[in-house]
């Protein structure tokens, strides 16, 4: 890219997580001022971890302005899962240039899913449920939240050293995932009805962090379907300094 080009933004929240078994639809939306930008046309291209392309220089197809590509099942059969994929979009622009956008990627056996909805929410706070007598926003779901907070928690653990597709115990992330969820819309409704809603964001913040402190769950570090015999894993790995003190790695 050059300096004059123009400075568009693929939208990647998480690396490209492909589930063997199964046809695959990956994405590229492509924003520019705050609004998608349709591509004339493309290519993507997927390489394992190898660089041997498992999808080469395929014609995309634009769909609600995203360009989009269906990775079938048929060419996932004997390849092997690894975290070390790569996917290369190369699109063709309204500025007349075709732009490479780059994502890492991993082919999985199967993506790690949520167990969290707006009712537990509701469960925990429920002056957030729509329908009660005593609601403080007008919102009717915290999809949002509870999505950009999934994405948060899967990409610190991967900063940690855990694949979220080798998590095999989902329902161990609930409580974090609840706490952010809820730290994100305080701080939301903090900017938008009332500044005291800060503090309730803070508190929920403070103890999401020390529930990721101490999360554990159950792994598959080798990726064969099956939780590790054994303790639990620690999402945040300790370190030890001798004398039986140990602290938390951050």
């Amino acid at each position: 890219m050059s300096s004059d080009d123009t400075l568009y933004s693929a939208r990647f929240t998480t690396p490209t997580f492909i589930e063997r078994g199964r046809d695959n639809v990956i994405k590229c939306a492509v924003y520019l001022s705050g609004s998608l930008v349709a591509p004339s046309s493309g290519t993507v291209t997927v390489y394992d971890e190898d660089r041997a392309a498992v999808v080469s220089a395929a014609a995309v197809t634009v769909s609600g302005d995203v360009a989009q590509y269906t990775v079938t099942a048929a060419t996932l059969d004997g390849v092997s899962l690894d975290d070390g994929w790569q996917v290369e979009w190369s699109l063709a622009m309204p500025d007349g240039v075709t732009h490479t956008f780059r994502n890492d990627g991993a082919l999985v056996r199967a993506a790690l899913y949520p167990v969290l909805t707006d009712a537990d929410l509701y469960r925990r706070v429920s002056s957030l449920d729509p329908s009660g007598n005593d609601a403080i926003t007008n919102e009717t779901t915290f999809q949002d939240p509870r999505d950009e907070a999934w994405t948060a928690i899967q990409l610190r653990l991967i900063a940690m050293g855990n694949r979220p597709n080798l998590v095999i115990s989902p329902t161990a992330l609930r409580e974090a995932h609840l706490l952010l969820t809820l730290a994100y819309i305080f701080e939301d409704l903090s900017t938008r009805l009332n500044e005291a809603y800060a503090d309730r964001a803070e508190m929920y913040r403070r103890h999401y962090d020390q529930e990721f402190k101490r999360l554990t769950f159950k792994y598959d570090a080798d990726d064969d379907g099956q939780a590790d015999a054994g303790s639990r894993r620690n999402a945040v790995p300790t370190t030890w300094l001798g004398s039986g003190v140990r602290r938390w790695q951050r």
